[in-house]
């Protein structure tokens, strides 16, 4: 018996009778965003991977018309535009694509919430693990610049967060010198692009590095709760300071930083404080030290016109002193020569005296001096004794004589 012969349509309609067979409606399926592509005219195609089973795939395409609802839905959550890497939870009808002999998957919405929970469960996962081995407290234990004027800066340059930064960087007038690194924010690349600048930041001699973007959805965002992100911050051997735009959730990135704050203009304002409060105590210095130095200046003077006047009053002392030395000098000259002068008189009479008392006008008289050999003058009869030698002076000569008795 010969078998039945199919045309190619009668096989496929055959198959997409058999599918809508097996399911009959729509359904929900969840998996991971791959290879998303849009037309210009807003159609969308990707792969639906299972995350535990990535050789499983299913084919997914949605008109443009049914995209910009789809969208708008994810916009409102906050979640933003369906893009490859992320996981969701859709709604759509099995069937047959006929040009390429595929199963696909007409897609009919897309569940926001079930995306915005993953991305949660997902951080959250992160944060426990870089908690765990001590990733999440490194950078903040890092001491802060007193000063931090050398800048490393990550962002899209041209971007409205990159030129607000710099705008109120500039606005104090402080010497700010900035590096700034080129990186996208969001996209394929973007999680690279950050941890590629960071490294690269870390090897240059810098006070703090800031990463900043001007916020967006939750995808958006997704860069900076990577993994690789946080542990990238982690590693900074300079504090870091993230502006990453979020209004309510702190992303891995932020958590790791040593000073995250909400805006890029925030963490401009931040550095602008930090320099401003450590020149406000240099200024506070200065006044401190001009008024002290002016207090000791006042004291000074005060001492030294005390002691100008204790020395004049000195001046004037040594002055009285010295008129009256010099009359006590007058007086002791003065005093002298009539002082000498009387005693050279006095001195004259006594040597008349003693001319007239002398011992050779005694001797003419007819006395005798009598002397031992060592010249001592004999006195007394009882100073001699028998046998001693003598000498007698008289007026006309010496005589030897030995006493006998």
């Amino acid at each position: 018996m010969t078998s039945e012969t199919l045309t190619v349509g009668g096989l496929l309609d055959a198959l997409d009778a058999a599918l809508s067979t097996a399911v009959p409606g729509p359904l929900w399926v969840r998996g991971e965003v791959s290879g998303l592509q849009r037309t210009s005219r807003g159609a969308v195609f990707f792969r639906l991977v299972d995350p535990e089973l990535p050789e499983h795939a299913l084919d997914v395409a949605a008109s443009g018309r049914l995209m910009r609802a789809v969208e708008h839905a994810l916009d409102a959550a906050g979640v933003g535009a369906l893009r490859s890497g992320i996981e969701v939870r859709v709604r759509g009808t099995v069937g047959l694509r006929r040009s390429r002999s595929l199963v696909q998957l007409s897609l009919l919405e897309v569940d926001p919430g079930f995306t915005a929970g993953r991305l949660a469960l997902d951080r959250d996962e992160v944060l426990r693990r870089l908690a765990a081995d001590g990733s999440l407290a490194a950078n903040g234990a890092l001491e802060l610049p007193l000063v931090p004027l050398r800048i490393g800066l990550i962002t899209s340059r041209g971007s409205a967060a990159h030129a607000d930064f710099l705008d109120h960087l500039a606005r104090p007038g402080y010497r700010f010198s900035v590096r700034t690194v080129q990186a996208a924010m969001q996209g394929e690349g973007a999680v690279s692009n950050v941890v590629d600048g960071l490294r690269r930041l870390g090897t240059e001699d810098l006070d703090v590095v800031v990463l900043i973007r001007g916020g967006g959805s939750k995808l958006d965002l997704a860069t900076f709760d990577a993994e690789a992100v946080g542990r990238a911050v982690a590693a900074m051997p300079v504090p870091v300071i993230t502006g990453i735009g979020h209004e309510t959730d702190r992303s891995v990135a932020d958590e790791a930083a040593a000073v995250p704050v909400k805006t890029p203009t925030a963490a401009a304002e931040w550095i602008v404080g930090r320099v401003a409060e450590y020149a406000g105590r240099l200024e506070t210095a200065r006044r401190a030290i001009r008024d002290q130095a002016l207090a000791a200046r006042t004291k000074a003077a005060a001492r030294l016109d005390h002691s100008a006047s204790q020395l004049a009053e000195t001046r004037g002392a040594l002055g009285r002193q010295l008129d009256h030395l010099e009359y006590l000098e007058k007086g002791i000259v003065e005093g002298s020569r009539s002082g000498f002068a009387r005693h050279s008189e006095r001195l004259s009479g006594f040597a008349e005296m003693l001319g007239a008392i002398g011992i050779e006008p005694t001797l003419l008289r007819g006395f005798a001096l009598v002397t031992r050999p060592e010249g001592s003058v004999v006195r007394s009869v009882a100073e001699l004794k028998a046998g001693e030698r003598v000498t007698v002076r008289m007026a006309d000569g010496s005589v030897a004589m030995v006493v006998e008795g």
